[in-house]
C-alpha cells in the first residue's frame, strides 16, 4: 500500500506501473508532462516475475522532451508500443471508473479496448488502424469531401472490415464478461439483484445473438451499407455518425436501464463488478491475475463495497494509494510511506 498525504505522489507511482501495460498514461497526461521539470527525459523501469516463470523480465521505457520513445524489454530494443503492451497485464480501478455505469458511452468503449488490447496483440492492430481511418475520412468530411464514389467506398470497406472485427471481438468479450459480472454482483449483494451487460453496435442486428463468425461477415456488410449510404448526414453534422467508435455496452440492472434507474451506490457497486470480472477474464485467458492497481479508490467507496472488494482480491497482487492506511489492518500489506514523490518508510502492518 501506498499512503501518505494528497499531492505527494502516490498516483504517479501507480502511473508509472500502469505505463507498462498500457504504454500511456492512465490519467490523459501527454508523455512529456511526465517529464519533471527542468529535466530533459524521464526514465522509468519495471521488473516483474510472470507465475511460473524461472526467471523475472525487466520493462524500460525512455520519454525525451522531443523525439520517439524508447521502449526496452530485457534490454532489446522494442519497435513500439504494440511489443510492449500485454507482456505486463494490470487492471486499473480509479475514481474515473466509478463513472462507468452512468458516464458517456466512450467510458465503456476504453473498458473494452484496454483489456482486449492487453489479451489480444491482434485486437489492438485492428483498433489502431480503424482510428487511423476514422481520422482520415472525417478530415475529409470536414474538408468539403469527395465527389468521387470510388474514394467513400474504399474508405467504407476499410472500416466496415476493421469495425466487423472490432466488434466481433467486443461481444465475445462482453458474453464472457457478463457471466462473471453477474456471479459478482449477486455476491455482492447476497443474490438481491441481477445485472445484465449487452453490447451493442450498428454492426450487429438488434435481439441477434450471433457468433464471431458471423458478425463479421454480416456485420460488415451492414457497416459497408451504413458508411456509404449516408454521406449527405454526415457531411453536414461534420462526422463520421457509424461505426464501431459509436458503440456502447448495453447495463441493466433488475431489468432497469442502470444509468437511469440505478441508484449512486448500485452504479458503484456495478462499476465495481465490472473491474473484478475485468481481473477474472484475465486469468481465463491469458493464464494468471494481472496486477491490480487502486489508485485512491477505498476513499470513495462505503464500508461495506471496501470490504467486498479486499476480500474478493485476496490472494492477488494488489497496489493501492490511500491517505488512509487504516483502511488495511492484515498483517501481510506492505506499507510504503510516500512523501514529496519519495518513499521515505518501508513497514508491514501489524
Amino acid at each position: 500500500m501506498l499512503w501518505g498525504n494528497n499531492a505527494q505522489g502516490k498516483s504517479n507511482i501507480l502511473e508509472g506501473i500502469y505505463f507498462f501495460a498500457r504504454g500511456r498514461s492512465f490519467r490523459g497526461a501527454r508523455e512529456r508532462e511526465l517529464i519533471r521539470f527542468g529535466e530533459k527525459h524521464a526514465e522509468l523501469s519495471l521488473t516483474f516475475q510472470k507465475e511460473g516463470a524461472v526467471y523475472p523480465v525487466t520493462l524500460e521505457a525512455d520519454l525525451p522532451q522531443t523525439g520517439r520513445k524508447i521502449l526496452r524489454r530485457g534490454g532489446a530494443r522494442l519497435s513500439g508500443v504494440r511489443e510492449l503492451i500485454g507482456a505486463f497485464r494490470a487492471v486499473l480501478f480509479c475514481p474515473l471508473h466509478l463513472s462507468l455505469v452512468g458516464g458517456g458511452p466512450a467510458l465503456r468503449r476504453n473498458f473494452l479496448d484496454i483489456a482486449l488490447s492487453q489479451l489480444y496483440p491482434g485486437y489492438l492492430d485492428s483498433l489502431s488502424r480503424y482510428n487511423r481511418i476514422l481520422v482520415q475520412r472525417n478530415a475529409l468530411i470536414k474538408s468539403g469531401g469527395s465527389t468521387d464514389q470510388a474514394v467513400w467506398e474504399v474508405y467504407g470497406r476499410q472500416l466496415a472490415h476493421l469495425g466487423a472485427d472490432i466488434a466481433a471481438r467486443r461481444h465475445t468479450y462482453m458474453k464472457m464478461l457478463e457471466t462473471h459480472v453477474r456471479e459478482i454482483f449477486e455476491g455482492m449483494t447476497d443474490g438481491r439483484e441481477a445485472p445484465r451487460l449487452t453490447y451493442q453496435s450498428s454492426a450487429i442486428p438488434e435481439g441477434d445473438e450471433p457468433d464471431e463468425a458471423k458478425i463479421r461477415k454480416e456485420g460488415e456488410a451492414r457497416l459497408f451499407s451504413s458508411l456509404t449510404g449516408s454521406i449527405e448526414r454526415e457531411m453536414r453534422y461534420g462526422a463520421t455518425l457509424y461505426g464501431t467508435h459509436k458503440d456502447d455496452i448495453a447495463i441493466r440492472l433488475n431489468d432497469k436501464e442502470a444509468r437511469t434507474y440505478a441508484s449512486q451506490g448500485q452504479q458503484r457497486s456495478l462499476a465495481l463488478a465490472m473491474k473484478l470480472a475485468e481481473g477474472e477474464l484475465a486469468k481465463a485467458i491469458g493464464g494468471e491475475y494481472p496486477v491490480f492497481l487502486l489508485d485512491d479508490v477505498l476513499s470513495e467507496l462505503d464500508g461495506q463495497r471496501r470490504a467486498f472488494i479486499l476480500q474478493a482480491l485476496t490472494d492477488r497482487q494488489i497496489i493501492v494509494t490511500s491517505c488512509e492506511p487504516a483502511y488495511f489492518g492484515a498483517d501481510t500489506v506492505h506499507m510504503l510511506h510516500v512523501q514529496e514523490g519519495k518513499i521515505i518508510g518501508s513497514e508491514k502492518n501489524a
